[in-house]
């Protein structure tokens, strides 16, 4: 479905499951978009709850994003609630999407009943983690001159490990369309992110996780969110890495489903 925004963009999305039940919306990674969500659908479905899964923008069939700033996130996410009728609603965001998450609860705190957050970081303040985010940006940047099916064969090299084929398949698909001027515009706006000293007043229920393969420093960075939250649960997912819900879709389901109350099925 497309909707049509206050300001003239437009915001694809899917609607999935009971509306009457809790709604929780899906954000993606950077360079993905709704289908990034595929094994998460139907258990999330089945275990009762309301999903909205929308392209960010900047990604998928959604609008461009207009500059590299958070706020536009912001927005497109309040316009999609309130168009649906949603007051409150659960967010996942895993990498990206987890980043832009954590911005729109500091922001809107009143709209977020609970938080699941995977694959992501809340600031960028050390020398090794500016390096991080400067080091992604710069990828970007060279993509954009190698071409799309570089930046393709490059992350099928990353997703090689035989649990993360699905990964593998649908990243090496979704990159060949990549906009890389889009790409270098969201990682601008990812990389401003520093919430930290904020997220100290979110005190809703926060489930945390990370890829045990992303190694130990993405680990801590991880963890740094969990401890700077009053009211959060920290995971290290075995044979797992960014994105997490599509590398161990079972596990990651499992210990969302947990969190929000219900047993897998």
């Amino acid at each position: 479905m497309i909707l049509q925004n206050p300001d003239g963009s437009e915001t694809y999305y899917l609607e999935l499951g009971d509306r009457s039940a809790e709604t929780l919306v899906l954000l993606h990674g950077i360079g993905a978009d709704h289908e990034m969500w595929q094994a998460q659908r139907q258990p999330y479905v089945d275990a009762g709850f309301h999903l909205l899964i929308l392209d960010l923008f900047g990604h998928g069939q959604s609008s461009p994003l207009p500059s590299g700033q958070l706020f536009h996130w912001h927005n497109q996410i309040s316009w999609l609630l309130a168009h649906r009728a949603v007051k409150t609603c659960t967010l996942i965001g895993v990498s990206m999407g987890g980043v832009i998450a954590q911005s729109f609860v500091v922001a809107y705190p009143q709209m977020v009943n609970n938080l699941v957050l995977a694959d992501t970081f809340g600031e960028l303040r050390t020398l090794r983690e500016k390096l991080l985010g400067s080091a992604q940006l710069i990828g970007f940047h060279l993509f954009k001159r190698l071409g799309q099916q570089r930046l393709a064969n490059s992350i099928s090299q990353t997703y090689r490990a035989d649990y993360a084929h699905l990964a593998q398949a649908y990243f090496s698909q979704v990159c060949l369309t990549a906009n890389m001027d889009q790409l270098i515009l969201a990682r601008q706006a990812i990389n401003q992110i520093d919430v930290l000293e904020c997220l100290s007043e979110v005190t809703i229920p926060t489930l945390v996780m990370v890829g045990a393969d992303l190694g130990q420093f993405f680990i801590e960075i991880n963890q740094k969110i969990a401890q700077a939250l009053p009211n959060a649960e920290f995971v290290v997912l075995q044979q797992s890495m960014d994105p997490s819900n599509l590398v161990n879709p079972d596990r990651f389901n499992h210990q969302v489903l947990t969190f929000l109350g219900f047993s897998a099925k």
